[in-house]
């Protein structure tokens, strides 16, 4: 019985439908409620969500994610939102571990940051700025929903496709690597997973002393399609396979060298040595990774 409670709770909390009952609820309180007030109600909800969600309710590239962490690691958690994959990552590097958590939506980054503060992630360094590959004020846009609500989780920078409907907020963005310098030094990055909404490549090229230093491993949300020329995810396949990192995608049971055609939501790019780290975890948690290099 618990169990399909569980289920039937996890369908309502992932499921974007119009017709799922918290979205419902959340659209009339959208209308009626001023948004200093929803802001604070929506703040609670990531709190409580935060707090109760299991740890293997995130997508499953996670099961992959944290073999390739180490306690004691930095890592980067790039488009952290409200804070589901920088509690992962927190427990993987442990107490002497750092996670550096980047959210440059300021409402978002206020639950992000009562969500670190209510869990006691204190090796989570919670940072409200955009990366990028220039330092600037960058306007970002929330999409919506065809039924009319915003999508918070979806803020993306604005384009010449932007809807002129999207409501806009100006965030800042910097690079990676004179974030990094300003503080006097880098540390070695283990791992990085970005989720920035068709502006990846911008946060790759801003961070390639870093890349070069510490070659990690990273899990990467790439759109549109790589296997357009003409496409930024192209460029951003291409700039990572100029560093050594090639592409695989996780298909629930071992990583798959990805291949022209392929379309996955999320890939790894991974180096030798992160494969051979992988080959050595228990069979039955990632298999043949030692026959799956390109």
């Amino acid at each position: 019985m618990a169990t399909q409670r569980e289920s039937i709770v996890r369908r309502l909390l992932s499921t974007e439908s119009e017709w799922n009952p918290k979205v419902m609820a959340g659209r009339v309180a959208a209308r009626v409620l001023p948004d200093s007030v929803m802001h604070r109600v929506k703040k609670s909800y990531y709190a409580y969500l935060m707090k109760n969600t299991p740890g293997d309710w995130l997508e499953r590239d996670a099961a992959v994610a944290e073999r390739l962490i180490s306690p004691g690691d930095s890592v980067l958690d790039v488009g952290a939102n409200i804070g589901l994959y920088s509690r992962l990552l927190s427990r993987s590097v442990g107490p002497t571990g750092h996670v550096y958590a980047f959210e440059p939506i300021p409402q978002t980054f206020d639950f992000l940051s009562n969500n670190v503060r209510k869990l006691g992630l204190s090796n989570v360094e919670v940072l409200n700025f955009a990366l990028s590959d220039i330092e600037k004020t960058t306007t970002m846009v929330i999409p919506t929903y065809r039924w009319g609500s915003e999508c918070w989780y979806d803020a993306q920078v604005k384009t010449a496709k932007s809807n002129p409907d999207w409501r806009e907020i100006q965030v800042r963005s910097r690079g990676l690597d004179n974030f990094f310098d300003e503080r006097g030094s880098a540390p070695r990055i283990a791992f990085v997973k970005c989720d920035a909404n068709y502006h990846e490549l911008a946060v790759l090229r801003g961070a390639l002393r870093m890349i070069r230093a510490s070659r990690p491993a990273m899990l990467i949300e790439v759109n549109p399609d790589p296997d357009d020329p003409t496409s930024t995810a192209f460029e951003t396949f291409a700039l990572l396979r100029a560093e050594g990192l090639d592409p695989y995608w996780f298909n629930g049971e071992t990583l798959v060298p990805r291949k022209r055609g392929e379309r996955s939501q999320n890939y790894f790019f991974l180096a030798a040595e992160h494969l051979a780290a992988l080959a050595r975890e228990p069979q039955h948690v990632v298999e043949s990774l030692t026959d799956a290099r390109p």
